[in-house]
């Protein structure tokens, strides 16, 4: 997949911080984290319909509520950051 996601086993990756904090948004698990090289990348659990939201997503279209997406966003800072620490 273009953007740098990609579905392996049933998990749907992505090192896209904004793109990660949308799929939450919009109610897609996020299952964990994992680190390659200084990249963070977000696993999330592929459900039905992400190929339909990504669609969106890079066709803005898009619509999720403004301060949750900012919240979101913050949050999987917060964990790039954990994530990193942890592996140091």
């Amino acid at each position: 997949m273009a953007n740098g996601a990609t579905i392996v086993d049933n998990r749907f990756k992505t090192s896209d911080l904004y793109f990660s904090a949308y799929l939450k948004t919009a109610g897609v698990p996020l299952l964990t984290t994992e680190r390659n090289d200084r990249k963070v990348i977000f696993v999330f659990e592929r459900v039905d319909g992400i190929k339909d939201l990504k669609r969106e997503y890079f066709n803005r279209s898009a619509k999720v509520p403004a301060l949750t997406f900012v919240d979101e966003i913050r949050s999987l800072k917060s964990l790039t950051y954990l994530t990193r620490e942890d592996s140091i």
